[in-house]
């Protein structure tokens, strides 16, 4: 059995900045790593395919991108003795590249810049303010863009365009997002000034960004912004600079038609695209239109997909809608309403899900059901506002969805609005409309389970990670999930775990031999559900922590789950369960070993739970300093659907290292994590409760009643069987079983405290009930008894 991760004693290897964090295809950028943890620095590893890097110092690298590399976003990673950092952002683009050069504070010490450029750079103090200049013609449609949150920085960014005489022009603090964009139609041959700086007016290294100062085709949205999988379908893409254009035109959206062939069902490309927690439940490709600076996101789905016609804005002139389908449409004008019928019978259920955040526009959707004639509100549905993830990776959003029941035969109506529309016209506010029948779904994602802190997986040889799986279920899926490793590479192991049935998270063990070759790559996690002759198989999808203790929390998907080795392991933990199937309504004894490899004593260990349901009993365990054996016990109460469930232990305790020559050893916190533990949880078929008036001390040489009650359940008529029991033995307690027969459904156990009982609470006592078949064992129940042991 292999042993656990030393967390504290080996650095949390942290990325903080990659500069400058892009390049343009088919050249090379020479980029610094800054982070903590990083000591030993020697490769980077990113999702840009086939790119090669060559340390040149202590923190530098050239990275040699391929010529024909997608323009887009792609993760990197640093690589060094304590295995794979925490991810960033670095941007392949199209563009030419320049760096930013100070002196730049003012107009006068203003960088010059040709257009169709990209310019990486940072404003590194509080107060920074960065300026560039660049010349134009009159009726130049000229793009100013600059990329802050969407490459993982700290920079709130605004833009100001000012002319030669220092007049400003134009100003942006948002508009992809908090990243700010500037259409400017430059007014008359000459020199432009651009003005870059923090909202706030902060500074840092961390405060980086990437500026276009672009002419050539942008790509913003499409219509539709989802297309049916594996059909070829002509779809209108908007955006700037898309075709030849006269100046009088002014501002608006170009448009050019295109037609679009999404791939085929099983292909899981790397999307390179910056997706935020609450997308992870989203099905897309990236989609390249020739020329263009980055890549677009287009939905897949495998229903029919219908747009919006133009006359649906009142309840009589409802779009009429066949389940399932999808909707694509555009509220642009601000108080704009869509209004769709659907047919539907007395008990029929239809989902309705709304997508608006989710697919990057600016949008808060209000979707409704009404009767027949419009007046009548029968169902409103709301945001998913549960976060699954935490701070970690926060997945909660506004889109509207639920589950909707047919209350007789007819044609109801639904009614989509934007609550945030205001006066203005907008044509970025796009939405989908998903109405399909009780059609399960789920989507996975898994993050490193840190204490929140980015971070990536770094496994020690002999040693064990734990990963936490976040489940989101679609249209009625409650059964439970399997969680399954492929292609591992040599010497490490992953078993299957399961998310139980209607749980949205649970935990995946991963495990490296002693003998374990380095690593570093990714790990392959796929989801399997499978119920009454239908399985889904969907692949697990990355995600991480970007920055920690920001006013609100900050992650992203990455484009794999990383996995990399590092230095061995000092401790095995070891959790043996007493039993592998266990009823509702009983307790679990898990036996804990842990095998050290040091010299020296351990300190306490401190033992809880990790990945249980939130409804089972949070159970904690202390062993004695010196000691490395104990028991911890869990309570699976009725509230918990049967099923199968994963969970591991954690321990944390101290371990000394050698101090400098004569020092005294030094005790460092460390935390190790055991072994999966799968168990399947069975219908309770008893049910035991003890009476609350019995006493919850007991003095030395003292008895005391335990009144309780035994209630049979699901058909079991056969004998009850009680008794004291606590995991390794009950110590300094006697009580005679109680034996239930016939219709005999209560009891009272007598229970007295030897003169020599250890004092105090006798940990994890409990009193067990064993049910009967033909006199065997079959069944059990379970209640914990407090009782502390006085003098």
């Amino acid at each position: 059995m292999s042993g656990g991760n030393a967390l504290a004693q080996v650095p949390n290897p942290v990325l903080n900045t990659v500069h400058p964090p892009g390049g343009q295809a088919g050249t090379s950028a020479t980029v610094v790593l800054d982070g903590t943890g990083l000591d030993g620095l020697r490769e980077v590893h990113t999702t840009v395919p086939q790119l090669t890097a060559k340390r040149l110092d202590a923190n530098r690298f050239r990275l040699d991108i391929p010529a024909g590399t997608p323009a887009g976003v792609y993760d990197i990673r640093a690589v060094g003795t304590h295995g794979m950092s925490s991810p960033r952002t670095f941007v392949v683009g199209n563009r030419a590249e320049a760096l930013e050069a100070d002196p730049n504070e003012s107009f006068d010490t203003a960088q010059d810049v040709p257009l169709d450029v990209t310019v990486s750079g940072r404003v590194e103090k509080p107060g920074d303010i960065d300026h560039f200049k660049f010349k134009a013609k009159a009726g130049q449609r000229v793009v100013l863009d600059c990329s802050a949150e969407r490459i993982d920085s700290k920079l709130r960014a605004v833009l100001e365009v000012h002319d030669a005489s220092g007049k400003r022009l134009a100003a942006n603090r948002g508009y992809a997002g908090i990243d700010p964009i500037i259409d400017f139609l430059v007014p008359a041959d000459g020199a432009y000034f651009v003005k870059v700086f923090d909202l706030g007016y902060l500074g840092s290294p961390s405060h980086f960004y990437r500026l276009d100062i672009d002419t050539k085709p942008r790509v913003e949205f499409a219509v539709p912004c989802v297309v049916t999988r594996g059909k070829p379908t002509k779809v209108k893409l908007y955006g700037r600079n898309l075709t030849p254009r006269e100046p009088a035109k002014g501002l608006s959206l170009d448009w050019v038609e295109v037609e679009i062939t999404p791939p085929e069902a099983g292909r899981h490309d790397h999307l390179p695209l910056r997706l935020r927690p609450a997308q992870m439940t989203l099905d897309g490709f990236a989609y390249h239109f020739p020329g263009s600076h980055a890549p677009l996101l287009m939905g897949v789905t495998d229903v029919p997909v219908v747009s919006a016609v133009e006359d649906n804005r009142d309840s009589e002139h409802a779009h009429e809608l066949t389940a399932p389908c999808e909707v694509c449409g555009q509220l642009t004008e601000g108080d704009e309403r869509h209004w769709y019928a659907v047919r539907a019978r007395r008990g029929e259920v239809l989902w309705l899900e709304a997508l608006g955040t989710r697919i990057g526009s600016p949008v808060d959707l209000d979707v409704v059901v009404l009767d027949p004639t419009g007046k009548t509100e029968l169902l409103k549905f709301t945001g998913t506002l549960d976060n699954v993830g935490g701070v970690r990776f926060p997945t909660a959003h506004p889109d509207p969805a639920g589950r909707w029941v047919a209350p007789a035969d007819g044609r109801y109506l639904i009614q989509v609005r934007n609550l945030t529309g205001g006066l203005n016209r907008d044509p970025r506010r796009l939405y989908r409309l998903s109405v399909r029948r009780e059609d399960p779904d789920f989507h996975l994602v898994v993050v490193p389970r840190q204490a929140d802190q980015p971070a990536g997986l770094n496994l020690m040889p002999g040693g064990r990670e734990v990963l936490d799986v976040l489940a989101v279920r679609h249209r009625g899926l409650s059964g439970p999930i399997r969680v399954r490793a492929e292609n591992l590479p040599p010497g490490i192991e992953c078993l299957d775990a399961w998310i139980g049935p209607g749980q949205d998270r649970g935990v995946v063990v991963v495990t490296a031999d002693r003998e374990c070759p380095g690593f570093v790559g990714g790990l392959n996690l796929v989801g399997v559900f499978s119920e009454g002759g239908t399985t889904i198989t969907r692949p697990a999808k990355g995600g991480a922590m970007i920055w920690r203790g920001l006013p609100i929390p900050a992650g992203r998907l990455t484009q794999e789950i990383p996995l990399a080795t590092a230095s061995e392991a000092k401790l095995l933990l070891t959790a043996s369960p007493a039993e592998a199937a266990i009823d509702q309504e009983s307790v679990l004894d898990v036996a804990i070993d842990l095998e050290q490899r040091f010299a020296g004593a351990t300190g306490p260990i401190h033992l809880t739970g990790i990945g249980l349901p939130k409804v089972a009993g949070h159970s904690t365990a202390t062993i004695p300093a010196g000691s490395t054996r104990g028991w911890i016990s869990f309570a699976f109460p009725t509230s918990l659907p049967p099923g199968p469930y994963t969970f591991a232990v954690q321990a944390e305790t101290t371990i000394p290292v050698p101090g400098a020559k004569g020092a005294k050893p030094t005790q460092v916190a460390v935390t190790v994590v055991s072994n999966p533990i799968t168990v399947t949880v069975r219908p309770a078929r008893i049910v035991l409760e003890i009476d609350p008036r019995t006493p919850t001390k007991i003095a030395r040489g003292k008895i005391i009643q335990l009144r309780f009650t035994a209630e049979r359940k699901q058909g079991f008529i056969g004998k009850v069987h009680t008794e004291l029991v606590a995991p390794g033995g009950v110590v300094g307690l006697r009580g005679r079983g109680v034996t239930l027969v016939g219709q005999s459904d209560s009891g009272t156990l007598q229970v007295i405290a030897t003169e020599d009982a250890p004092l105090g609470r006798h940990l994890f006592l409990r009193l067990d009930a064993v049910g009967t078949v033909e006199d065997q064992p079959v069944y059990r129940g379970s209640r914990f008894v407090e009782l502390e042991i006085t003098e």
